[in-house]
């Protein structure tokens, strides 16, 4: 699971849009669950505004409504405690992948 906030259209409501204050991107927020191979299994789309959180525990009621096959999600330092205990709720192990702070630069 992970998020990207993006830039939005001029014509595009305020109300569905916020600004990313980490990242300084006023726009919407695209939130996505992929499986092992990189198939999507659920989208979600916030203001750019919203948590990591709001996004995590929306993906996971996704996930979860549509499957009861996923055991484990892998997610990213953005996400929190919040995420990790309503997956407890599905089932599901949220496992926070921590960087290796000797990285530099882009590494998958």
């Amino acid at each position: 699971m992970d998020t990207q906030s993006t830039h939005v259209s001029v014509g595009v409501p305020a109300t569905t849009t916020g600004k990313d204050a980490s990242k300084r991107v006023p726009g919407r927020k695209r939130c996505l669950a992929v499986d092992t191979l990189g198939l999507v299994v659920e989208a979600v789309v916030l203001p750019a505004s919203a948590h990591d959180n709001a996004a995590g525990t929306a993906l996971l009621d996704g996930v979860a409504a549509q499957t009861d096959r996923v055991g484990k999600a892998l997610v990213d330092q953005g996400f929190k405690k919040t995420v990790v205990d309503h997956g407890k709720q599905y089932g599901i192990d949220v496992e926070i992948v921590e960087r290796n702070p000797v990285d530099t630069g882009f590494v998958p």
